[in-house]
C-alpha cells in the first residue's frame, strides 16, 4: 500500500488500528480479505463482490476493520447500515487464526463507540441461536434480546434471535451521514 491507512482516531485499540473500510484503498484490501476467508464463511456473511461494491460505495454502509500495522494485516471487520438514528449490523467477522484473543470484542466495541459518538440511539443485529460465544459477546456489550425469527436459518434450521442494543440519554450530536 503507498498510503497510510485511514485511522479512526476516536477508537485506537491497543497497537491495532480501526479503520474505514470505505475510503482509499481499503475496498481493494477487503476484497482480498474476502477471497482469502473460509468458503464456509463467505457463505454464512453473504461476503462477496456485492459487499465490497457496498463498502466503496459509502451510501448507507459504515464499515470499520481491525488493523495490524506491525503485520501489515487486516484481522476482521464489521459493518452494517446506518439510518437516521439507527444501525443495522450485519457483518462481525474476526479470522479464524485470530479467534479466541479479544479482537471481536475490540472491533465491535469500537464500532459501537464510534455510531453512539455519530448519534445512533439504537443498533440491532441477529444472530444464530446455536451461536453462544457470538451471544455473550453482545450480550456484555449491552444487547439485549428483541425478538426471536422462527426458524430463520437453514443448514441447519435454527432459530434467530434478534437483539438490541439501546443508546439512552442525550443525543451526543447529529447522525453521521453517509453519501
Amino acid at each position: 500500500m503507498s498510503e497510510s491507512p485511514p485511522e479512526n482516531p476516536a477508537s485506537p485499540v491497543s497497537g491495532l488500528r480501526s479503520v474505514d473500510l470505505t475510503t482509499g484503498l481499503w475496498p481493494e484490501v477487503v476484497g482480498k480479505f474476502i477471497e482469502t476467508m473460509p468458503l464456509e464463511d463467505r457463505q454464512s456473511f453473504g461476503a462477496g463482490p456485492s459487499l465490497v461494491m457496498e463498502l466503496a460505495s459509502g451510501r448507507l454502509g459504515r464499515f470499520e476493520g481491525l488493523y495490524d500495522p506491525g503485520r501489515a494485516t487486516l484481522l476482521g471487520m464489521v459493518g452494517g447500515w446506518v439510518l437516521d438514528y439507527e444501525a443495522e449490523i450485519h457483518l462481525l467477522y474476526i479470522r479464524s487464526s485470530e479467534r479466541r484473543r479479544g479482537f471481536g470484542r475490540k472491533l465491535l466495541s469500537s464500532f459501537l463507540n464510534n455510531l453512539d459518538a455519530a448519534g445512533v440511539r439504537a443498533s440491532y443485529l441477529e444472530v444464530r441461536e446455536s451461536n453462544r460465544i457470538a451471544r455473550f459477546l453482545y450480550y456484555s456489550l449491552g444487547f439485549k434480546l428483541q425478538n426471536v425469527r422462527k426458524n430463520y436459518y437453514q443448514n441447519p434450521t435454527e432459530d434467530g434471535l434478534v437483539m438490541v442494543r439501546e443508546v439512552t440519554g442525550d443525543i451526543p450530536s447529529a447522525p453521521r451521514e453517509t453519501q
